[in-house]
């Protein structure tokens, strides 16, 4: 989805283009009984066509489940957890299709009957809403839309009967974010440089209430746990635009947007701390994880010692925030390693990162996108 260095920016464009055109065991590292349930970091890999689970602990220490990485669709650019943390629904883009899996205490993945879906097309985005019983797909190459299905007790996927919503313009690779309250879902043209607002009906369909320009290549839209801001990172212009969510759905920018996320950041997918007072991202080209702190209107800052550096010969594509151990992990996208690892950081009272020293290797080539997830159960 993004260019990076000489070598690895072709492989990630070919990808690119490519997906455009197109048993059970415990954890080793098993959680006290005060968890009060199992939590899981996820992951997919759209180059090896598998998904990847690692168990989390409070301390946020990760450990492989047995018999991961699972099998999934080819091409998986997106991936999302419900909300009770037991359902993983997946888009794949070369294969065309979504595939829902059912998340055990355990951690092993099993296919979901009656939760896969052809969908005539590239499959980009995948998203349900917070109540878990919707599912929100984006689907198309060069323009998109999207499609709503209702998510049954069992996780199988039906239809809503709510006409498809066609994304305007030159939208490719549209993905999608919905505010907490589920009242309103946001996509963004990769092509197009513009954020669009819908209104989700009781039904699933979707009604446009607003866009708004946003910046060249924006991706990856992510709304704060409060639901008052939106952010995307823009990859071609190296900034964030920010924009306020008017209590319809509009959109107001952020005065002081858009805001810079460093030297040829390549900034990819905006994560928040739990609070909402703290935003992390991962800067692909620039091979590190941006912070910034987010002031009472939505204005970004630059925390202490922004941007963190990730290791030598990885390319960060993805970064996860888990308040409860207060660490960030970072996934890698490609790395000279050849498959992805999970790199640790602490997270210090003023956000400040740290790397920990914990990298877990996923098994996973080419994990791009918004394509990893904590799961809570």
């Amino acid at each position: 989805m993004f260019p990076t260095t000489r070598h690895s920016r072709r492989a990630a464009a070919g990808l690119a283009a490519a997906f455009l055109l197109a048993s059970a065991g415990w954890l080793n590292a098993p959680l006290s009984a005060a968890d009060g349930g199992s939590r899981f970091l996820v992951v997919g890999g759209a180059g090896s066509s598998n998904i990847s689970v690692l168990g989390l602990d409070r301390a946020g220490a990760l450990s492989p489940v047995a018999g991961s990485p699972f099998p999934a669709g080819t091409g998986g650019l997106s991936l999302s957890v419900t909300a009770d943390g037991r359902k993983v629904y997946a888009a794949n883009t070369v294969s065309g299709t979504v595939e829902g899996y059912t998340l055990a205490a355990n951690g092993t993945l099993t296919r979901i009957p009656g939760a896969h879906l052809d969908l005539g097309g590239p499959g980009v985005g995948v998203l349900p809403s917070p109540d878990g019983r919707t599912l929100f797909v984006t689907t198309g190459s060069v323009t998109n839309e999207i499609r709503s299905y209702r998510i049954e007790d069992s996780g199988a996927l039906a239809p809503t009967g709510a006409a498809p919503a066609q994304i305007p313009g030159v939208s490719g690779l549209s993905m999608p974010a919905i505010t907490p309250d589920g009242r309103f879902l946001f996509t963004v043209g990769w092509l197009e440089a513009t954020v669009f607002s819908y209104a989700i009906g009781p039904d699933g369909g979707l009604t446009l209430v607003d866009s708004a320009a946003a910046g060249l290549m924006s991706t990856i839209p992510g709304v704060t746990p409060d639901g008052r801001f939106l952010y995307t990172s823009n990859e071609a212009q190296g900034d964030i635009s920010a924009f306020a969510i008017g209590s319809d759905g509009h959109l107001n920018p952020v005065p002081g947007s858009p805001f810079r996320t460093g030297l040829m950041p390549l900034p990819h997918g905006a994560m928040f701390t739990a609070d909402g007072k703290r935003m992390y991202m991962a800067e692909s080209m620039a091979g590190g994880i941006a912070g910034f702190a987010i002031g009472g209107d939505g204005a970004l800052t630059p925390l202490p010692g922004s941007p963190y550096p990730a290791q030598a010969g990885t390319l960060p594509g993805r970064v996860l925030v888990d308040s409860v151990s207060q660490r960030v992990f970072l996934v890698d996208a490609l790395t000279v390693a050849g498959t992805s690892r999970v790199h640790t950081y602490t997270m210090a009272a003023d956000g400040r990162l740290a790397e920990s020293g914990q990298t877990v290797d996923t098994g996973l080539i080419f994990s791009d996108g918004p394509s990893a997830a904590i799961a809570t159960q």
